[in-house]
């Protein structure tokens, strides 16, 4: 009876162990909620101050400047990660300034703009660092 209880709980140890490495190996994606609802206010502001003026008030772009929330961001940058959002963010903006935002602000700003296309806040807040972004795919919202 011990040997059976053994080789049953042995078994079921294998299960877990299997279940827990298969999903650390599954792509984290920013529907999982990988920023929190104070990020994204705070991004908001840094939105407002230095990126409305060119990528529109509601984030929908204008002529060469591209639209940051919604279908069309979907389509430029669904299947990319968050670190390549923000190495483009971080290097190339605002335009007028490049470069010039802070690691943090920067994060803050990807926070209001997956808030803006409606995936949801989660309980950790967004690194402003490229590697910690880089394992996030951008997926469709849900």
């Amino acid at each position: 009876m011990r040997r059976i209880v053994s080789v049953v709980t042995a078994g079921a140890l294998g299960m877990m162990l299997l279940a827990a490495s298969t999903q650390a190996q599954a792509p984290k994606t920013v529907s999982a909620g990988v920023y929190t609802a104070e990020q994204a206010k705070r991004g908001e502001a840094v939105y407002k101050e230095q990126c409305a003026a060119c990528h529109g008030d509601n984030l929908e772009g204008s002529g060469p400047m591209p639209p940051l929330a919604g279908m069309d961001f979907l389509t430029n940058w669904q299947g990319k990660t968050l670190g390549d959002l923000y190495e483009k963010t971080q290097t190339t903006m605002p335009a007028t300034a490049p470069g010039t935002l802070m690691p943090a602000q920067v994060a803050d700003v990807l926070a209001f703009m997956l808030k803006s296309s409606k995936y949801p806040a989660g309980s950790t807040a967004l690194e402003g660092k490229m590697e910690a972004l880089l394992p996030i795919q951008i997926d469709a919202a849900k």
